[in-house]
């Protein structure tokens, strides 16, 4: 019987950080160009407003509806996100000259402009970069293959970009079985559904009411799922398994990067995790 493995993308295969950094500037060099200031004067407000969000990561990260999909110290990629909503809840001049500047510009409000600043400033970093997947993974999905375990990698980004991806790497992937790994696109992790269904973990609350994230948790049934943030790849599938849901995954496992926070790593978030690891190649051991 094969043993199925649902896996994050950004962050698993990944390794986020220069791109993160690479977003902060597009978005810095959008919001000089909005408010007609200084590019040097607009990052050091940029990165200030940054650290204040990290200074209450309980209150900042990626917030759609104004409601939060996953904290800024769980990824870097929700630095634009929580700095347009520490430039919102300011209430200051400096704040209040590029809140302006943003919604002057047609955005509705600063989580759209940061929206526009992720993809923006991705794309372009990925004009610059070659895909280049994190050092041994691609021999950690070989041996992973020969033990028997089907690897299916679940995004919000794109099947088409996520095949584009791997395959520029030398992997196989494809939408349908026979590859190396399967894909499965636009998995709307972050969408939120009308409730306030969650967990609470380290005095948080983790929303898990993601309609289309749980579709595809119960279509897949898999035997592990590994992901970089909690809120959005584990949270779900944790809830689901208590629920007794053949969609939530007995092997909940956080893939470690240097920025994970203590409230999820140290207490195992609160005993919905059911492991941690620093890089694919530590599932072997987890495969039954």
């Amino acid at each position: 019987m094969t043993f199925k493995i649902l896996s994050d993308f950004d962050g698993v295969w990944t390794d986020q950080t220069i791109e993160a950094e690479s977003i902060t500037l597009f978005m810095a060099a959008e919001l000089a160009r909005l408010a007609d200031r200084p590019s040097n004067r607009v990052l050091a407000d940029v990165r200030q407003f940054a650290e204040v969000a990290r200074s209450a990561p309980e209150l900042h990260g990626w917030n759609p509806g104004g409601r939060l999909t996953a904290y800024v110290d769980e990824d870097p990629f929700c630095t634009p996100n929580s700095v347009a909503l520490a430039m919102e809840r300011d209430g200051g001049e400096v704040a209040g000259r590029y809140v302006d500047a943003m919604r002057a510009a047609g955005f509705a409000d600063g989580c759209a402009f940061a929206d526009h600043c992720f993809f923006g400033g991705s794309a372009a970093y990925k004009q610059a970069h070659p895909p280049a997947m994190v050092p041994g993974s691609r021999d950690a999905l070989r041996e992973l293959q020969r033990a028997g375990a089907e690897v299916v990698v679940v995004s919000n980004s794109s099947a088409e970009k996520l095949l584009a991806w791997f395959n520029s790497t030398g992997v196989d992937a494809r939408e349908d079985s026979g590859g190396e790994l399967r894909v499965v696109g636009s998995a709307g992790k972050w969408v939120l559904g009308e409730s306030d269904e969650g967990l609470t973990v380290g005095g948080r609350l983790v929303r898990t009411d993601r309609p289309k994230y749980r579709h595809v948790l119960e279509a897949e049934a898999a035997d592990l799922v590994i992901g970089d943030v909690f809120s959005l790849d584990l949270a779900l599938p944790s809830a689901m398994h208590a629920e007794g849901n053949p969609g939530g995954t007995a092997q909940r496992v956080l893939r470690r990067h240097d920025h994970s926070p203590a409230w999820v790593v140290d207490t195992l978030a609160d005993g919905h995790l059911t492991a941690v690891v620093d890089g694919v190649e530590d599932l072997l051991p987890l495969i039954s």
